[in-house]
């Protein structure tokens, strides 16, 4: 087994990926809701807001 890296527990940073909206429902309270799929093939839900940049 490797050696723990505990100078990298509690670090932050940002990852730039590629996605595609799969699904979208606007909320009664003005919110979007949207289901995407990433470059990675991951698929997950998540709120419209400033954290997504859609070309």
């Amino acid at each position: 087994m490797g050696k723990k890296r505990d100078d990298l527990i509690g670090r932050t940073g940002s990852i730039t990926r590629s996605i595609t909206v799969v699904d979208a429902t606007e909320c009664e309270d003005g919110t979007v809701d949207v289901r995407i799929q990433d470059s990675m093939g991951n698929e997950y839900s998540t709120e419209l807001d400033d954290d997504i940049s859609l070309d």
